[in-house]
């Protein structure tokens, strides 16, 4: 594989990457399968509607840094207290159990299995909704199921614990990659799982506030600079940064360094302001309060994957 040359012809074709007829395409036909779908799904599961779901996308796709690497990964929030609590209790009750099974192994004598005659006629029974039992899993799996029925043959989903990936090709485009995770919502939090694990919470307004003042002060070549710098540590890394980890820091270089109307100056220029800083010291959008190392949803050895692309970068001169 020849190496990648990192010249002005390569940054400027990378700023230039108009995307946003394409982003607009996808964005639209991922609400109409998701609101066609919910619709649907509602009919059945009292939990969902079109009234309690909020869309939301997380990664780069937030800040309109979409690349050709990019997978369009979206929160869909969902606001419903049975449906949380269900949930809930039904990982705390997953966890003990694991406890129990452990202990029962670790002490269990040989004991000789007798054989039971299936049930043939409970088996054909169908099983009614039961919304004291009915969780967040429950629901990604019949989301799952609706989805299929407004997709194409041509795409493709799959499931995994409260995740939704699909790959399009005649509903989305060729090779678009979509990630839904299902989570809660209430009061402009974001609550969720990843897998099966301890719930976490995410709230967007502070990321929100700092990515429109950048925008707005630092105009067009913030979004610029993180497309690029999406694309440059995904060919170092083989790997998409974390959206809000490279936001945060792009976020805290300097004004004046994005005042420039070549964007290959603007890219020098704040590669050698990365190459002198401590990154150690920005700060996080998600929370300003926070630094990078101390902020977990910024994800783990993305300041590594950085210098990483940074060293690329230099050997390239």
């Amino acid at each position: 594989m020849s190496k990648l040359v990192i010249d002005k012809k390569l940054i400027t074709a990378i700023a230039a990457q108009s995307n946003k007829d394409f982003y607009n395409h996808v964005e639209s036909k991922v609400e109409s399968v998701l609101s066609a779908s919910i619709e649907r799904l509602g009919l059945q599961i009292p939990y969902i509607s079109l009234n309690n779901v909020v869309l939301q996308p997380f990664n780069e796709v937030l800040s309109g840094a979409v690349t050709d690497n990019s997978t369009f990964y979206y929160l869909l929030g969902i606001n419903n207290a049975q449906l949380e609590l269900n949930t809930v209790k039904t990982n705390m009750f997953w966890h003990n159990l694991k406890k129990r099974l452990k202990i029962a192994w670790a002490s269990r004598k040989r004991r000789k299995k007798k054989k039971k005659k299936k049930d043939e006629k409970s088996l054909a029974a169908k099983v009614d909704f039961d919304g004291s039992k009915y969780n967040l899993f429950n629901l990604t799996k019949d989301l799952f199921e609706t989805i299929r029925l407004f997709l194409s043959q041509t795409s493709i989903i799959s499931m995994d614990d409260n995740f939704l990936y699909i790959v399009g090709k005649d509903d989305f485009g060729s090779n678009t990659q979509i990630k839904i995770e299902i989570c809660f919502y209430n009061e402009d939090c974001f609550k969720f799982f990843e897998g099966k694990k301890k719930l976490k919470q995410y709230n967007f307004s502070c990321r929100l506030k700092c990515l429109s003042e950048k925008k707005l002060e630092a105009g067009d070549n913030f979004v610029k600079m993180l497309k690029i710098f999406n694309v440059l540590y995904h060919q170092a890394n083989h790997e998409m940064p974390n959206a809000m980890f490279m936001e945060s820091v792009l976020y805290n270089v300097p004004d004046k360094l994005y005042d420039e109307q070549n964007i290959y100056d603007v890219f020098i220029k704040i590669v050698n302001y990365l190459n002198l800083k401590s990154i150690n010291n920005f700060n996080s959008v998600n929370d300003l309060k926070l630094k990078l190392y101390q902020d977990q949803m910024l994800g783990y050895n993305q300041q590594v994957g950085l210098l990483k692309m940074l060293r690329m970068i230099a050997d390239n001169k």
